[in-house]
């Protein structure tokens, strides 16, 4: 198969993924922002990783653009953040540390995958899987913590303004 023809195929495979950013299992403004934050600390991660030269992305959209595959950074692993996080909402705190590596390893061995057959992934200066699956369990934690951390000031907000709101009766 060649490159760019599975490039068309993982991008309609990610647009099509999109669908579980509306499953009902939680709130939906909790994913979208899951999916936005993802792909910021996405880009900041993947910028000094690229601009060193130890990944490549020869076979990408809009080469004269970007330099990072845009389909990988603003498409899927977003999703699959949205994706662990959709799986992790109810753990406790222990299994949804060791739940990310269901979602980092595969995507790490799938890129690993595409590295060695293909041109849409080049690993440069001694980059190896592994590095890729310390990077994207890394930007999981983060959005993790980052959206508990939006989670917990949302309901104490919440809590304070019902507070307000409804007064204790027979007070005057």
């Amino acid at each position: 198969m060649r490159d760019r023809t599975l490039l068309h195929i993982i991008t309609l495979l990610g647009i099509s993924g999109w669908a579980f950013l509306f499953r009902k299992k939680g709130d939906i403004k909790d994913w979208f922002l899951i999916y936005l934050f993802k792909t910021l600390v996405s880009t900041l991660m993947d910028g000094p990783v690229i601009k060193k030269r130890y990944v490549q992305y020869p076979k990408r959209y809009f080469a004269n653009s970007f330099d990072s595959n845009i389909v990988f950074l603003y498409i899927l692993f977003p999703l699959l953040c949205v994706m662990y996080n959709q799986f992790t909402y109810k753990m406790k705190p222990i299994k949804t540390f060791f739940s990310v590596f269901l979602f980092s390893i595969p995507m790490a061995l799938i890129e690993n995958f595409l590295e060695k057959k293909t041109k849409l992934v080049e690993f440069r200066k001694g980059w190896d899987w592994y590095h890729t699956v310390s990077v994207l369990t890394a930007t999981f934690w983060i959005v993790r913590l980052f959206i508990a951390g939006v989670r917990y000031i949302d309901k104490k907000r919440t809590t304070a303004d019902n507070l307000n709101e409804n007064p204790i009766s027979g007070h005057s």
